[in-house]
């Protein structure tokens, strides 16, 4: 009896719990290091009991008294809430180190140690309760998509005998010990159920009381599947949390004070390795509102109920949140509060974007030019050593741009001279406003000497291979803004045609979340239109046609159904036949820089969508 007993206070000492309470007010951080540091010390007397040193052991069970006794008064009950773990850790001990002979202070009810009075009599007469009528619509609607549906945690109770046999770590269920039953532990002490489910007062007093006369099987067959027993309970079903954008009110924004937060704390464990603890994936958006085995984290406009509040809190069983870290500071916890209670929107661009690029794009976008600036200087050296480790490189920089590369430094700044007069042509043909800098943090241009340094960047930075033909490329991400150039060893083609292409597509990709063949398009227009004597340019309008022959719909070039090249020189044809009424395409660039997106500017502008208006531009240019 002794073994056993040790062992189940060591598997209990492992376990976790809390709540929180109906209406929100937070234990403070400082508090939650408190919980923390004395439930370390209940975890030390669970390894010391092991041991056999009992002396040990209740020595430090009576220190945790004594300060569990001074933390506890006047708790209000989210405290009570987040003491609760060490509390019953006290009980387990207690009941133990008594079977030993040991004399402990007796421990009151958490709620007389806080001064609040007594537990609340059981709202439940005196009658027997039934497990098939009374009990199983309770476990059925409350726990039946985890445990009765599924087997979460290892642990089912599809039918009575599984119930009561209980997980691997022990019975859950002890007959005529209601409070000492782990299935009323962690009701009490908000562990469970998750996903948002409550089980209310009265239930859990009729739970209890079947505990307390027995956890008696009044059914004809133990086996059973309880939805057999009790066809008409219903199974409380996990909720679905949808996406749901910013709309510009809230006080707080999820990628500039959320997912920081997260970033620093969380998806290490959460997304960052091939399967995310508990299956929850906070790493991306879409994935952390799915949820994970316990269903999903945030309930929006519900702070309270949420079970990352109660994870972070130290209150929703398990381990509190961050594992093996300081819990979050206070602002830290208003900030999380508020922004679920304010609907827990998303402010991002793409729900399945990584953390770390939302991070990064929000910092980015809040940035000034000159921080922009650094931080891209900063980005371009990373680059550069990734693709040309070892290889020494020369940088300048200009109004518009960092040049950087293997030339003399004399040869970058002609080149950056080229580009700053380019700039001078592509805001008068683009109609940018003077007032601020063409590319809010520079653009990087790249200039490679051989065709193998270029490749090695498309493999080492962006993960490709680039096509053979390619002279260069042009990146936007809002971090970053960086073009490649091939340096031209022989009049096949010019400098200033590929800078033209590229600043061009990148100043048109700043102006909101547009589709690539456009920015493309408008690249290669512009080079066309401001750029003399390039033969590659030149041979654009001639190779158009065999493109467009090749497509078998007017839309292929924007639903990736050609080949880059294909796709490129298609965009260019068809964002030439919008320019070509210059009056309706300086009227789509102020649309744009209202913040319309491509297909709204387009309706309102040329009368129809990109795609409707390809018909009609394709049948012309494909006679």
């Amino acid at each position: 009896m002794k073994l056993s007993a040790r062992i189940i206070f060591g598997i209990s000492a492992l376990l976790i719990v809390g709540w929180v309470a109906n209406s929100y007010a937070a234990p403070t951080a400082e508090q939650r290091t408190a919980e923390q540091r004395m439930y370390n010390l209940m975890l030390k007397a669970g390894n010391l009991y092991k041991s056999g040193k009992l002396d040990e052991c209740a020595k430090v069970v009576k220190q945790v008294q004594v300060e569990f006794k001074e933390a506890i008064k006047d708790a209000d009950k989210p405290t009570q809430q987040l003491f609760s773990r060490v509390y019953n850790s006290m009980k387990r001990a207690h009941a133990l180190l008594e079977l030993e002979g040991v004399e402990l202070e007796a421990i009151p009810p958490i709620e007389k140690l806080a001064g609040a009075g007594g537990d609340t009599p059981e709202p439940i007469g005196n009658a027997g309760v039934s497990f098939v009528n009374q009990v199983v619509p309770i476990l059925t609607a409350k726990c039946g998509n985890c445990h009765i549906r599924n087997a979460r945690g290892m642990f089912s109770m599809s039918d009575y005998e599984t119930l009561m046999k209980g997980p691997a770590e022990g019975v859950v269920v002890f007959p005529k010990d209601a409070d000492g039953s782990r299935i009323v532990e962690v009701i009490v002490e908000g562990d469970m159920p998750r996903g948002g489910l409550k089980v209310a007062d009265e239930e859990l007093a009729i739970l209890k009381k079947w505990i307390s006369e027995g956890a008696k099987f009044d059914g004809e067959d133990p086996k059973a599947s309880l939805s057999s027993l009790n066809p008409d309970a219903t199974v409380g079903d996990l909720p679905m949390v949808e996406l749901t954008k910013a709309t510009g009110d809230e006080t707080v924004r999820f990628s500039r004070d959320i997912a920081p937060i997260f970033v620093e704390n969380c998806v290490g464990c959460h997304g960052a390795g091939q399967r995310p603890s508990g299956r929850l994936d906070i790493n991306r958006f879409s994935a952390m509102l799915r949820g994970g085995e316990s269903g999903p984290p945030i309930l929006p406009g519900k702070a309270e109920e949420s079970l990352l509040i109660k994870k972070l809190l130290g209150t929703g069983g398990g381990q509190r949140m961050p594992l093996r870290k300081d819990p979050l500071s206070d602002e830290q916890m208003k900030l999380i509060t508020t922004w679920i209670s304010e609907g827990a929107t998303f402010d991002a661009r793409d729900g399945n974007q990584p953390l770390t690029e939302v991070v990064a794009i929000a910092k980015a976008e809040d940035a000034t030019h000159e921080e922009l600036s650094a931080d891209r200087s900063i980005l371009s050296e990373r680059n550069w050593k990734l693709a040309m480790s070892g290889l020494t490189h020369q940088q300048v920089e200009s109004k518009s741009f960092l040049v950087v590369g293997s030339l003399s430094e004399s040869q970058l700044s002609k080149i950056a001279d080229v580009g700053e007069d380019l700039a001078g042509k592509i805001s008068v043909a683009l109609k940018a406003d003077k007032s601020t800098p063409l590319i809010k943090g520079r653009m990087t241009l790249f200039v490679f000497n051989k065709r193998y340094d270029y490749g090695e960047f498309g493999t080492m930075v962006e993960k490709r291979s680039l096509p053979r033909d390619w002279k260069g490329h042009w990146k936007y991400s809002i971090v970053d803004a960086y073009g490649t150039i091939l340096n031209p060893s022989s009049e096949e083609y010019t400098i200033d045609g590929l800078i033209a292409e590229q600043l061009a597509g990148v100043y048109i990709s700043t102006l909101g979340d547009l589709p690539g063949w456009f920015s493309e398009g408008v690249g290669r227009a512009i080079a066309q239109r401001i750029v003399k004597d390039d033969a590659r340019i030149e041979k654009w309008d001639d190779q158009v046609g065999a493109a467009i022959r090749g497509m078998a719909k007017s839309t292929d070039f924007m639903n990736g159904k050609l080949s880059p090249e294909d796709s490129a020189l298609v965009a260019y044809s068809y964002v030439k036949s919008m320019m070509s009424n210059k009056q309706k395409f300086d009227q789509l660039l102020g649309q744009l820089r209202k913040g319309s997106n491509l297909e709204d500017a387009c309706v309102t502008v040329y009368g129809g969508t990109p795609e409707q208006l390809s018909d009609n531009w394709w049948q012309t240019a494909s006679r």
